[in-house]
């Protein structure tokens, strides 16, 4: 058997393998990211970018995977302390084939007690997990906007109210009435309230207050919950 040639095979190969991957890397940045709308597909704070759902969703049809949800087990027996978690297990399959897992939680309380929210919640962790894992895209998208650090959201918040705009932190309107809440800050404001906020009291009157404010104070909102552990 001529080891040499083996050899030599293999490295061919690994090399083959290796530009695949690369042009399939530059296609994905030069080609497909473009299509993706910010603040809709995914967010941007301090040039971190936290792909969403929709975004993910976009992710899976282009690379055609199909993805299934099973109760991640091992991770409620992990946390069994934690009262009213979820887990699930997402395994994204192409042609029948496992091509990659992700792994999502999210617990009762924190979702008002509402099983359907809590559910989805987790799935969509586990979703959007397992697209990012499966892509190879780890180092373009992080997975949630809490994987973004406090003090960066901090920084950002006070850079955009004194320098300008940013996707959710616009520049305070100096010319007279400040313009109203945008729709993709009105999304983004009512998910966090309906993550971080239990009581449903509570969470009504921050639903109304979103409703009514400017665009400058809605700026101000969204940076308190993101920096604020839930309650």
């Amino acid at each position: 058997m001529n080891t040499a040639l083996i050899a030599s095979d293999s490295i061919a190969q690994f090399k083959t393998g290796v530009d695949s991957l690369l042009q399939k890397r530059d296609y994905f940045i030069q080609k497909i990211l473009p299509k993706l709308v910010e603040n809709r597909d995914y967010y941007t704070i301090k040039g971190r970018q936290s792909l969403g759902k929709a975004g993910a969703e976009k992710l899976a049809t282009i690379y055609s995977l199909v993805a299934t949800f099973t109760k991640d087990a091992d991770t409620i027996e992990s946390f069994r302390s934690v009262e009213g978690l979820l887990a699930y297990v997402c395994t994204l399959t192409r042609s029948g084939e496992t091509v990659g897992q992700g792994r999502g939680a999210a617990v009762l309380k924190s979702h008002g007690n509402d099983a359907n929210k809590t559910v989805k919640m987790a799935q969509k962790s586990a979703f959007i997990d397992a697209v990012i894992r499966s892509t190879g895209l780890s180092d373009i998208f992080t997975s949630d906007l809490e994987d973004i650090s406090p003090e960066v959201i901090q920084e950002e918040t006070v850079q955009s109210v004194n320098n300008g705009s940013s996707n959710f932190f616009p520049k305070k309107y100096e010319g007279g009435e400040d313009e109203p809440i945008t729709a993709k800050q009105k999304d983004l404001l009512t998910s966090l309230i309906f993550e971080r906020i239990a009581s449903p009291t509570e969470r009504e009157r921050w639903l109304q207050e979103a409703e009514s404010c400017s665009k400058f104070d809605a700026s101000e909102l969204i940076s308190s919950f993101l920096m604020t552990s839930r309650r």
